[in-house]
């Protein structure tokens, strides 16, 4: 399982002005709202289990970053979008980026988003 996480040190993601705007926005409201998504994941499941092992068949991307947990934990599934999305899909691995890809690599998150769309004209 540890082999999993990043082994190098995460890449600076927000700089200060983001964390206020976040910290701020935090001590306003709480964090109940972002506290409640991940209180849903039990119930996602149940929602989704009559969904279990049905293909995707519509258009998707996966842009994730090689420093981002979600995307070391996920390998398996994001090994599999050939198998689970059938459908035009494309899985993109930005190597040096973590869970904040859009603001890490702007330029590059924008430019696989913006080919992938124009591919599906």
């Amino acid at each position: 399982m540890a082999d999993r996480f990043p082994t190098d040190k995460l890449p600076g993601r927000l700089d200060e002005r983001d964390l206020d705007v976040y910290s701020e926005e935090f001590e306003r409201t709480g964090l109940t709202g972002a506290l409640n998504r991940h209180r849903t994941v039990d119930r996602d499941w149940e929602d989704l289990t009559a969904c279990d092992g049905t293909p995707i068949t519509q258009a998707s991307i996966f842009i994730g970053g090689a420093l981002d947990t979600s995307t070391t934990w996920m390998s398996d599934a994001i090994d599999a979008y050939p198998r689970t999305l059938p459908g035009p899909s494309a899985a993109h691995i930005l190597e040096g980026c973590g869970h904040w890809i859009q603001q890490e690599r702007p330029d590059e998150f924008n430019r696989l988003l913006t080919d992938r769309l124009h591919g599906l004209r």
